[in-house]
Order: C-alpha cells, then structure tokens, then sequence
C-alpha cells in the first residue's frame, strides 16, 4: 500500500493533526484533596494558553491519576468520585469504604488544525500495470513486472501481484 503524499506523509500528518497540550502535575497530598479542584483549573489555563490563547475551538480535559491506600496502580479517572465504579470494571472489585488517593493531576487542551486533509489537492492518480516506475513530486514507486497498482479508498495505491492463469 502506497499512501498519497507518500515521501512527505509525516509532515501531511503533522499538518492535519491537531494541535495539542498535556500538563501532568504530581499531587502532594494523595489522601487530601483539598485545593484538588482550583489545581486543576489553574492546569486547565495554563494548557489552554499554550495552545495560544483563551480564543475559541479549544478542548480541555481534566483527568486525575486515583488509587486505593497501598496499590502500586493508578486508574486515570475523570473524577475522583468515579474511581470505585472504574476500578469495579477494571479489576472486577471495588472497595467502597476505602479512601481514595489522588496521586496525579491530567489536563489536555487540543484545537483542531485549521487545515482539513481533504483541503489538499487531489492527486489523480490511476491504475498502473508494472513494469512501471511512478514518479510523483515527493516520491517514487517501482511496479515490478506481473504486479499490478489499483487505486483503493484515500486515493493509496493498492500494488499486487496478478494472478497466473
């Protein structure tokens, strides 16, 4: 399978990713939570501002990295209140009772590239029958003789061998 924009398809996957900002912060206190909430929104701007700004189109996720007393595991939760209820799905138990420890803060804002992949422009590209050698502006393809290139969906060339009759 050759992709279109082959010989650049890093660079085509930075420009039409989106643009993203993770801060982790160790909690000091794991059984107080005290303060936990104004620490996450103080995250939540600072990862924002990275991201260049407080304008619109930003997502910001707040998780937090929670376990029970004596675990060597954390469960990275959106809540602390919803630990018991992960933890019950991951572990197939959950002790109700125990506190639970905060060990880390998440925060990730992301903004959606401002440009869409389908904003490129189409490539054209045909079905070719080998020998062939492909030449695009940033790079090239052999087609070897038997085998046979049949465009498949995002435009990528499909390259297979024909079949013996």
């Amino acid at each position: 399978i050759v992709p279109p924009r082959a010989g650049a398809l890093s660079a085509v996957g930075i420009l039409g990713g989106p643009r993203q900002h993770d801060i982790v912060k160790s909690w000091p206190t794991p059984d107080n939570h005290d303060g936990l909430e104004v620490a996450a929104e103080e995250l939540a701007r600072s990862a924002r501002q990275a991201l260049g700004g407080g304008g619109g189109g930003v997502e910001v996720v707040v998780s937090y990295d929670c376990r029970y007393a004596g675990q060597s595991h954390e469960l990275t939760v959106s809540a602390p209140s919803e630990f018991h209820e992960v933890h019950r799905l991951r572990n197939g138990y959950a002790r109700e009772g125990d506190p639970i420890e905060v060990v880390a803060l998440r925060v990730r804002a992301s903004r959606s590239s401002p440009v869409a992949l389908s904003d490129l422009p189409a490539l054209g590209r045909q079905a070719v029958e080998g020998p062939a050698v492909i030449a695009e502006e940033d790079s090239g393809t052999w087609i070897p003789p038997g085998w046979s290139a049949e465009v498949g969906e995002a435009g990528a060339w499909v390259i297979r061998r024909k079949q013996k009759r």
